[in-house]
């Protein structure tokens, strides 16, 4: 089996801002891989299925415990395995559909419901005008309320004289209550996309990027969708070509997308973008700290995003994990704790993290995100010397002698 993978570098720039820091959490432990499916339901990340360098498609399937920095292998996913998939989440549960394997093309539909570990096969995606229009790998999906959405990506349609690869540009809602799909406006420029994005935030989803069906001719426009009028509105262009097979998620009212691939000549980017929907503009942020990434996943739980595996610069696949930090997640805050009296500032941190408390301190330790634990303080914590720390996310700790404990992140710069 051979899958086409995608697309280039170049930075035509809106304007730059340098506020955004990735930091590298605990490694996928899995075989590496690119086009997972993924979604978050709490502070849990699940990730299953995808492609390996040896075109192996799986279905292993992963749970992330955000807090605790660990993975762990939960049983495999019950239906086919498949690369490109689509997810969404609806009251707590996750959804997952359509992608491709060795055989074609998937339509089907399923519910995994994390409270009892166990997945349960829903109705599948319809046919539209066409037949096996259904069939399809690398669509988009989201959900706004109790409504999941997917539309998009590429097939093969079957008519009566022709069998033609195509890319859609329609879209379907889907409704648990009653387990079935509704076709809803397409995207009204009529143009398919294949490996494009989107999101959803307050309410209005966010759709666009991606390439055609050949692969060859790369989109920049955005959209934006509102279910209630069921209608798209035309946004403000993505700035650069590296528009295929990017990774994006929502944090504090804004889109981000990150990474991508230029389609010719082929070339992988490290590029980090952040949409303002209010603003209708772009903006372009740091590069990732990870290098080139293309084809991983990405997802949010509301106050940090994390993305994985991928394809590297040299389109060999990866298991790093990171997260997502800035200024607008609360990480250049003070650490505070008003019933124990403590403050411990700045955050982050360059040089020295100065530490206050109403209450006796027994001891602060500071560990990194594997839970090594780097330095134990039991005297002093007027001033603790951060200068030797490498730039990074942190776990700080500190112990009372009444027994209170608080746990705090802390982000330390070079």
């Amino acid at each position: 089996m051979k899958i086409k993978l995608l697309i280039l570098i170049q930075a035509f720039v809106l304007t730059v801002a340098a506020s955004a820091q990735w930091v590298q959490r605990a490694a996928f432990p899995g075989v590496a891989r690119a086009k997972a499916t993924s979604f978050t339901i709490g502070n849990k990340i699940y990730v299953m299925g995808g492609v390996t360098n040896a075109s192996l498609i799986l279905n292993d399937f992963w749970e992330y415990d955000i807090p605790a920095n660990s993975w762990l292998h939960k049983p495999n996913f019950p239906g086919p395995e498949r690369y490109g998939g689509a997810s969404f989440v609806i009251n707590n549960k996750g959804y997952i559909s359509t992608g491709g394997n060795d055989f074609g093309n998937l339509y089907d539909l399923w519910e995994y419901d994390p409270s009892t570990s166990n997945w349960i096969q829903k109705a599948d995606l319809p046919n539209g005008q066409a037949q096996h229009e259904n069939q399809r790998t690398e669509a988009f999906a989201f959900s706004i309320g109790n409504k999941g959405y997917l539309g998009g990506g590429t097939g093969w349609v079957f008519g009566a004289n022709s069998t033609l690869s195509t890319a859609f540009f329609d879209l379907w809602e889907y409704n648990p209550g009653n387990n079935s799909w509704t076709s809803k406006s397409g995207i009204p420029d009529f143009i398919g996309r294949n490996m494009s994005i989107a999101v959803a935030i307050n309410n209005k989803a966010y759709v666009g990027l991606g390439c055609d069906v050949n692969q060859t001719t790369y989109r920049k426009s955005m959209w934006e969708y509102d279910p209630v009028l069921d209608s798209w509105t035309a946004k403000a262009n993505f700035p650069t070509t590296s528009t295929t097979d990017c990774a994006a998620f929502t944090l504090d009212s804004a889109l981000y997308v990150l990474g991508g691939v230029n389609l010719s000549p082929l070339a992988v980017s490290s590029q980090f973008f952040k949409y303002d929907p209010v603003l209708d503009s772009w903006t372009q942020l740091s590069n990732f700290n990870g290098g080139s990434i293309v084809g991983e996943f990405a997802v949010s739980n509301g106050s940090s995003a994390f993305a994985g595996t991928g394809y590297n610069g040299s389109l060999n696949t990866r298991t790093d994990f990171w997260e997502f930090t800035s200024a607008t997640t609360g990480i250049n805050e003070a650490i505070t704790d008003a019933e124990n009296g403590l403050i411990v500032y700045p955050n982050p941190a360059r040089e020295y993290l100065s530490v206050q408390s109403k209450k006796t301190i027994s001891s602060l330790e500071i560990f990194d995100v594997t839970g090594k634990l780097l330095i134990t303080e039991k005297t002093t914590f007027t001033n603790i010397d951060v200068r030797d720390f490498p730039g990074g996310l942190y776990n700080l700790r500190v112990k009372f002698v009444d027994g209170a404990v608080v746990n705090r992140r802390v982000l330390f710069i070079f």
